[in-house]
Protein backbone atom coordinates (compact mmCIF):
# COMPACT_ATOMS: atom_id res chain seq x y z
CA UNK A 1 0.00 0.00 0.00
CA UNK A 2 1.31 3.34 -1.00
CA UNK A 3 1.96 6.25 1.58
CA UNK A 4 -0.50 8.45 -0.19
CA UNK A 5 -3.28 6.27 0.35
CA UNK A 6 -2.80 5.66 3.91
CA UNK A 7 -5.45 7.20 6.09
CA UNK A 8 -2.75 8.00 8.88
CA UNK A 9 -0.26 9.81 6.85
CA UNK A 10 -3.30 12.44 5.60
CA UNK A 11 -4.45 12.61 9.34
CA UNK A 12 -0.80 13.90 10.24
CA UNK A 13 -0.64 16.02 7.52
CA UNK A 14 -3.59 17.64 8.16
CA UNK A 15 -2.86 18.07 11.71
CA UNK A 16 0.67 19.89 10.36
CA UNK A 17 -1.39 21.98 8.14
CA UNK A 18 -3.37 23.32 11.16
CA UNK A 19 -0.31 23.84 13.43
CA UNK A 20 1.06 25.76 11.03
CA UNK A 21 -2.02 28.23 9.75
CA UNK A 22 -1.75 31.34 10.78
CA UNK A 23 -4.69 32.49 13.22
CA UNK A 24 -7.53 34.53 11.59
CA UNK A 25 -8.74 37.95 12.97
CA UNK A 26 -11.38 35.96 14.76
CA UNK A 27 -8.90 33.63 16.49
CA UNK A 28 -6.79 35.97 17.87
CA UNK A 29 -7.36 36.02 21.92
CA UNK A 30 -9.12 38.54 23.31
CA UNK A 31 -8.00 40.16 26.59
CA UNK A 32 -9.74 39.60 29.78
CA UNK A 33 -12.23 42.27 30.70
CA UNK A 34 -13.07 43.37 27.09
CA UNK A 35 -15.99 42.06 25.04
CA UNK A 36 -16.10 40.90 21.45
CA UNK A 37 -17.20 44.65 20.73
CA UNK A 38 -14.61 46.21 22.75
CA UNK A 39 -11.88 43.92 21.51
CA UNK A 40 -13.19 44.73 17.77
CA UNK A 41 -13.03 48.68 18.56
CA UNK A 42 -9.49 47.88 20.32
CA UNK A 43 -8.26 46.03 17.13
CA UNK A 44 -9.49 48.67 15.05
CA UNK A 45 -8.19 51.67 16.78
CA UNK A 46 -4.86 49.90 16.01
CA UNK A 47 -5.33 49.24 12.68
CA UNK A 48 -6.60 52.85 11.96
CA UNK A 49 -3.42 54.02 13.63
CA UNK A 50 -1.30 51.80 11.75
CA UNK A 51 -2.79 53.29 8.56
CA UNK A 52 -2.81 56.81 9.33
CA UNK A 53 1.28 56.46 10.42
CA UNK A 54 2.04 54.50 6.99
CA UNK A 55 0.34 57.31 5.38
CA UNK A 56 2.26 60.22 7.38
CA UNK A 57 5.88 57.93 6.53
CA UNK A 58 4.04 57.82 2.89
CA UNK A 59 3.97 61.74 2.42
CA UNK A 60 7.45 62.89 3.86
CA UNK A 61 9.21 60.27 2.11
CA UNK A 62 7.50 61.75 -0.94
CA UNK A 63 8.46 65.13 -0.42
CA UNK A 64 11.62 64.44 0.44
CA UNK A 65 12.22 63.09 -3.40
CA UNK A 66 10.39 66.39 -4.05
CA UNK A 67 12.67 68.30 -2.11
CA UNK A 68 16.11 66.92 -3.92
CA UNK A 69 14.41 67.35 -7.47
CA UNK A 70 12.66 71.08 -6.96
CA UNK A 71 16.11 72.21 -5.41
CA UNK A 72 18.24 71.03 -8.43
CA UNK A 73 15.95 72.20 -11.12
CA UNK A 74 15.80 76.22 -9.10
CA UNK A 75 19.18 75.65 -9.12
CA UNK A 76 19.96 74.83 -12.96
CA UNK A 77 16.67 77.63 -14.04
CA UNK A 78 19.05 80.04 -11.81
CA UNK A 79 22.16 79.30 -13.82
CA UNK A 80 19.93 79.50 -16.85
CA UNK A 81 19.15 82.69 -16.58
CA UNK A 82 22.04 84.12 -15.86
CA UNK A 83 23.81 82.90 -19.54
CA UNK A 84 23.45 84.99 -22.15
CA UNK A 85 20.74 84.11 -25.16
CA UNK A 86 21.12 84.68 -28.69
CA UNK A 87 19.30 86.81 -31.10
CA UNK A 88 16.20 84.87 -32.02
CA UNK A 89 15.49 85.34 -35.73
CA UNK A 90 11.63 85.39 -34.35
CA UNK A 91 12.66 89.27 -32.49
CA UNK A 92 14.74 90.44 -30.06
CA UNK A 93 11.64 90.21 -27.70
CA UNK A 94 12.38 86.31 -27.29
CA UNK A 95 15.91 86.47 -25.42
CA UNK A 96 14.28 89.14 -22.50
CA UNK A 97 11.48 86.49 -22.41
CA UNK A 98 13.73 83.52 -22.34
CA UNK A 99 15.21 85.17 -18.79
CA UNK A 100 12.07 85.81 -17.66
CA UNK A 101 10.76 82.52 -17.91
CA UNK A 102 13.71 80.97 -16.01
CA UNK A 103 13.53 83.66 -13.54
CA UNK A 104 9.15 82.19 -12.98
CA UNK A 105 10.53 78.88 -13.06
CA UNK A 106 12.95 79.43 -10.60
CA UNK A 107 10.87 80.98 -8.38
CA UNK A 108 7.97 78.23 -8.83
CA UNK A 109 10.64 75.55 -7.86
CA UNK A 110 11.88 77.66 -4.82
CA UNK A 111 8.19 77.52 -3.47
CA UNK A 112 7.40 74.25 -4.12
CA UNK A 113 10.56 73.48 -1.82
CA UNK A 114 9.37 75.91 0.53
CA UNK A 115 5.65 73.66 0.33
CA UNK A 116 7.69 70.33 0.97
CA UNK A 117 9.70 71.62 4.12
CA UNK A 118 6.59 72.80 5.61
CA UNK A 119 5.52 68.88 4.77
CA UNK A 120 8.12 67.32 6.29
CA UNK A 121 8.77 70.01 9.27
CA UNK A 122 7.40 68.08 12.49
CA UNK A 123 3.87 69.10 13.43
CA UNK A 124 2.62 68.71 17.06
CA UNK A 125 -0.92 68.90 17.52
CA UNK A 126 -1.84 68.55 21.44
CA UNK A 127 -5.24 69.50 22.77
CA UNK A 128 -4.46 67.46 25.96
CA UNK A 129 -2.16 68.40 28.30
CA UNK A 130 -2.77 65.83 30.93
CA UNK A 131 -3.06 62.66 28.55
CA UNK A 132 -0.63 59.48 28.51
CA UNK A 133 -0.23 59.75 25.07
CA UNK A 134 1.73 62.93 24.23
CA UNK A 135 5.54 63.01 24.99
CA UNK A 136 5.21 66.65 27.04
CA UNK A 137 2.31 65.68 29.12
CA UNK A 138 2.73 65.63 32.94
CA UNK A 139 2.87 62.01 32.87
CA UNK A 140 6.01 62.07 30.98
CA UNK A 141 7.68 64.56 32.91
CA UNK A 142 8.31 63.21 35.88
CA UNK A 143 10.12 60.49 37.53
CA UNK A 144 9.48 56.82 36.43
CA UNK A 145 7.65 55.99 39.34
CA UNK A 146 5.73 58.80 38.97
CA UNK A 147 4.91 57.19 35.31
CA UNK A 148 4.44 53.69 36.62
CA UNK A 149 1.70 55.27 39.36
CA UNK A 150 -0.30 56.81 36.07
CA UNK A 151 -0.34 54.21 33.62
CA UNK A 152 -1.25 51.71 36.66
CA UNK A 153 -3.98 53.94 37.91
CA UNK A 154 -5.53 54.70 34.06
CA UNK A 155 -9.29 53.95 33.50
CA UNK A 156 -10.05 51.93 30.63
CA UNK A 157 -12.28 53.98 29.07
CA UNK A 158 -10.28 57.02 29.83
CA UNK A 159 -7.33 55.07 27.75
CA UNK A 160 -9.61 54.13 24.87
CA UNK A 161 -10.98 57.76 24.62
CA UNK A 162 -7.30 58.80 24.73
CA UNK A 163 -5.73 56.73 21.79
CA UNK A 164 -9.35 58.03 19.93
CA UNK A 165 -8.17 61.44 20.64
CA UNK A 166 -4.86 60.22 19.38
CA UNK A 167 -6.06 58.87 16.24
CA UNK A 168 -8.04 61.82 15.57
CA UNK A 169 -4.76 64.58 16.02
CA UNK A 170 -2.92 61.76 13.38
CA UNK A 171 -5.78 62.22 10.29
CA UNK A 172 -4.98 66.35 10.92
CA UNK A 173 -1.90 65.75 10.65
CA UNK A 174 -2.45 63.55 7.88
CA UNK A 175 -4.89 65.45 5.96
CA UNK A 176 -2.33 68.27 6.68
CA UNK A 177 0.44 67.08 5.47
CA UNK A 178 -1.38 65.80 2.16
CA UNK A 179 -2.63 69.29 1.55
CA UNK A 180 0.54 71.16 1.67
CA UNK A 181 2.56 68.29 -0.56
CA UNK A 182 -0.61 68.97 -3.53
CA UNK A 183 0.73 72.66 -3.40
CA UNK A 184 4.37 71.45 -3.82
CA UNK A 185 3.67 69.33 -6.06
CA UNK A 186 1.49 71.74 -8.37
CA UNK A 187 4.24 74.65 -7.82
CA UNK A 188 7.05 71.98 -9.49
CA UNK A 189 5.07 70.83 -12.29
CA UNK A 190 4.23 74.79 -13.51
CA UNK A 191 7.69 75.90 -12.81
CA UNK A 192 8.79 72.67 -15.00
CA UNK A 193 6.72 73.16 -17.48
CA UNK A 194 7.94 76.96 -17.71
CA UNK A 195 11.44 75.70 -18.00
CA UNK A 196 10.94 73.56 -20.90
CA UNK A 197 9.20 76.02 -22.92
CA UNK A 198 12.09 78.75 -21.92
CA UNK A 199 14.64 76.17 -23.02
CA UNK A 200 12.80 75.46 -26.28
CA UNK A 201 12.49 78.51 -26.89
CA UNK A 202 16.47 78.93 -26.36
CA UNK A 203 17.26 76.22 -28.15
CA UNK A 204 15.54 77.61 -31.55
CA UNK A 205 17.57 80.79 -31.69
Amino acid sequence: MSLDSDPEVHAAARKAALATKPQSASAVPRPPGLSDQQHYLERFADFERGVLHDNIVLCDLKCGVLLAFTSAMAIYALNAMAEPVAAHRLGAWIAPACVLAFFLSAAGFLISCSFSLATVMPRILHDQAQDHIFWESAAFTGSAGDYLDAMNSLDMHEGRTEKLHHLHTLARICRAKFATMSRAMNFAVVGFVVLVVAELAKAAA
